[in-house]
């Protein structure tokens, strides 16, 4: 990004993406992209499903055409590919959840030049754990953003669990990734560990999709920060935990992955991992401002190994993804 020649429509583009995020963000709000499928609405019939006013929802509909999710004929709408894959709760690869996780932070962003101004977050950091709607929509939104981008999946198929017989999630959330790994390692156990108001809504999304693989997947509640993990385990697994910890925090919980680990076990830690000078990739050096606003932590100091004998970095490969999906 540094390289890259910024001109007059480059950053009117960076600049005025809000129009484009809240355009998408109010069309989920709105319902627009389930009233939209199976079939297509002309202007009337689709302001009536979403029940809005009819020339207000035409320019929104018009503005998500020429964004590329909408086609328009002889004045109906239908949903383009994209929209159908990305856009509809029923998809595999639904993102909704996290747009609508990013339309709930707006005002959180408004308050950026506070935050830079004191260095203090916007919000509570309390990882959305305080009230059940906020919790509801952060772990959903994970779920979502995993999924559509096709990160268990991935790392998945990059892990080589073979030999571990139980793998632990810590902080996992949705339990979106346990579960891909109980799917790729039939005879692998899995314990889903996280706080009480996480679990609640982890057990609903594991109950409707794990099927047969439920009975090798436990729930637990566990405070990494307060308690010890329970072991032996053959394997740990982190997905975007240490950048919402301090440094002092890290150190410790990366002593406790070692302490619960089986000999020869394995700790898989994923995060965004940035350049020495903290502003590359962009996506990651983005995602700070995220977490300025929302949780204090950062990306110093991510290369502790306490205690491990060795370890590797593989660079994953993702799909690119906005500067505030970074939870799972």
């Amino acid at each position: 990004m540094a390289d890259e020649k910024i001109d007059f429509t480059r950053l009117m583009g960076l600049a005025g993406g809000h129009a484009e995020a809240r355009a998408i963000q109010t069309g989920l709000k709105l319902g627009l992209f389930e009233a939209l499928h199976p079939d297509e609405r002309d202007s009337d019939a689709l302001a009536a499903a979403i029940h809005c006013e009819r020339r207000a929802t035409m320019l929104l509909a018009n503005a998500l055409v020429a964004l590329g999710l909408l086609r328009k004929s002889a004045g109906h709408y239908g949903l383009t590919e994209a929209a159908r894959r990305l856009l509809l709760e029923d998809s595999p690869e639904y993102l909704g959840s996290m747009i609508l996780f990013d339309e709930a932070l707006w005002s959180t962003w408004g308050k950026l030049d506070e935050a830079v101004r004191n260095g203090q977050p916007a919000r509570a950091p309390d990882m959305y754990q305080s009230h059940p709607d906020d919790t509801g929509r952060f772990i959903r939104a994970m779920d979502s953003l995993v999924r559509a981008r096709g990160d268990a999946v991935w790392t998945a198929q990059k892990l080589d669990l073979s030999s571990a017989r139980t793998v632990a999630d810590l902080g996992g959330g949705p339990g979106t990734y346990l579960m891909e790994f109980l799917r790729r390692w039939p005879h692998l156990r899995g314990i889903l560990l996280d706080l009480p108001p996480t679990l609640e809504i982890a057990r609903r999304i594991v109950d409707a999709r794990s099927g047969p693989l439920r009975e090798r997947l436990a729930l637990q509640e566990l405070d990494y920060n307060r308690a010890e993990i329970p072991g032996p385990l053959d394997v740990i697994f982190m997905s975007n935990i240490i950048h919402s910890e301090d440094e002092a925090a890290n150190a410790a919980l990366v002593a406790k992955c070692f302490r619960a680990l089986a000999p020869k076990g394995l700790l898989v830690i994923k995060d965004h991992i940035m350049d020495v000078e903290l502003t590359a990739p962009a996506a990651g050096a983005l995602f700070s401002l995220y977490l300025l606003l929302t949780t204090g932590g950062d990306f110093v100091g991510r290369s502790a190994s306490r205690g491990f004998g060795r370890y590797r970095l593989l660079r994953a490969r993702p799909r690119a993804c906005p500067a505030s999906a970074g939870g799972e």
